[in-house]
């Protein structure tokens, strides 16, 4: 057994003392980690007080021109003229940069009603959600830990936190009878856990199908979940909300779940993955954030651990892209050309969702409820979902993703909407050709 750090246990003991749910739920790496009085921490008492000279920062500066700029190489300068060399070439903060991290918190704010007058932490940044969804498998994941979620997910998840991190992954079926999602079932598989500590993970708008669900059945999720904590169960509910605010129909909730979760009950520790991969319309750039449903001051020995995580992992996302997201999102215009994009990706979804779902295919396949995100979902009746899949390559040229045995993920997102009749006839013609 390893002796833990003198840091890490005063960090422990902070956690135990100011949210018990925390520190129940924190894997032997979570209780062991911490972030070293080192480095950083000299660097940042050197940029405050170091006067004269600063002999601290791993960059290297360049005095033939100014006292100090950053060296840098012009070539790559020239692709960004209108950002500080800082800006550009500098590291960013461990849990990111200060105003990117407020600026998300009010968007979050303005986006999510839910969260008026509730108590969360300030975003951390994520080298993209992956790295977050990292970050939490090893801060909370032993082997053989239970995480429930249901039948459709992003294969991602099981890399994650099966394969790497060890948990016991317990599914439910995703949809009920009636095309909605499974309440009952969900409520089932958490009545059913004899563990004294859970995962949870929930994915609205859904990947792959593009559900979203109602405020009723949100009630009901939240409703399940603190009956499981009544019971003395601690809970780690993890928000995987990459395709928030791309909802394209009225009856569903235009908001995350996150909002409804925080506060719920002392056993509840909800944090949401969310960023601007999808948001921003900024995938390469590998922003995200990570947010928990916890005051300001339980989560500053939680933030020190995560600062040791990262610190011992990526040392923290992109300045550049952290960068390019904050200035974008004060530019002028940037509403509108959000709103713009969102009425194009509405558009494609609407016609994605009619011609799937038109008369002449209902032999072929079902199609799941689509309210939201990228895509559409086929359950295929006859055919398998691969050999479909790469008929559809070899003879149309066209790209799917097969899910399974019967499932074809169609992403809408990358078609124009001109061009989505002719994608679904294909696959028509394909599988009437097995």
């Amino acid at each position: 057994m390893q002796v833990l750090n003198p840091l890490a246990i005063k960090l422990n003991e902070q956690l135990r003392d100011a949210v018990p749910a925390v520190f129940s739920l924190l894997s032997e790496l979570g209780k062991r980690i911490y972030l070293p009085k080192g480095i950083l921490s000299q660097t940042a008492e050197a940029n405050t007080k170091a006067h004269r000279f600063n002999a601290t920062r791993a960059i290297a500066l360049d005095f033939s021109l100014d006292a100090g700029d950053m060296m840098h190489l012009p070539v790559s300068r020239v692709l960004v003229p209108e950002l500080s060399l800082e800006n550009i070439y500098s590291y960013a903060p461990v849990l990111g940069q200060q105003t990117l991290r407020e600026t998300w918190k009010t968007h979050l704010l303005n986006e999510n009603p839910s969260l008026a007058e509730k108590t969360f932490s300030l975003p951390i940044v994520t080298n993209g959600m992956t790295h977050g969804f990292s970050l939490l498998a090893e801060l909370f994941v032993d082997p053989g830990d239970t995480l429930i979620l249901p039948d459709k997910i992003w294969g991602n998840y099981r890399l994650i936190f099966q394969t790497k991190a060890g948990a016991d992954l317990q599914t439910y079926p995703f949809f009920n009878a009636m095309s909605g999602f499974n309440t009952h079932g969900f409520r089932e598989t958490l009545a059913n856990a004899t563990d004294g500590k859970l995962l949870v993970l929930l994915n609205f708008p859904h990947n792959p199908t593009g559900y979203a669900i109602t405020r009723t059945e949100a009630q009901q999720i939240v409703d399940a979940i603190v009956a499981c904590a009544d019971t003395g169960c601690s809970i780690l509910v993890i928000i995987d909300d990459a395709y928030a605010g791309l909802w394209y129909d009225v009856a569903v909730m235009h908001e995350s779940l996150f909002g409804l979760l925080v506060g719920c009950h002392p056993n509840v520790v909800p944090v949401k993955i969310d960023g601007a991969t999808k948001e921003e319309y900024a995938w390469g750039l590998r922003v995200a954030f990570m947010t928990f449903g916890i005051g300001e001051t339980p989560m500053q020995p939680l933030e020190q651990k995560l600062s040791g995580l990262i610190r011992a992992n990526t040392s923290g996302a992109s300045q550049t892209s952290q960068t390019l997201i904050l200035e974008a999102m004060k530019a002028p215009g940037y509403a509108e050309q959000k709103q713009r994009n969102y009425e194009t990706l509405k558009v494609r979804a609407l016609k994605a969702k009619a011609v799937a779902s038109d008369a002449k295919y209902a032999e072929l396949w079902e199609v799941y409820p689509s309210h939201a995100g990228y895509f559409i979902c086929l359950n295929l009746k006859s055919a398998n979902a691969e050999i479909v899949r790469e008929r559809l390559l070899t003879e149309h040229g066209t790209g799917t993703i097969a899910l399974g045995e019967t499932e074809l993920r169609i992403a809408y997102s990358c078609l124009d909407a001109s061009d989505i009749e002719t994608v679904f006839a294909a696959i028509a013609r394909v599988i009437k050709a097995l």
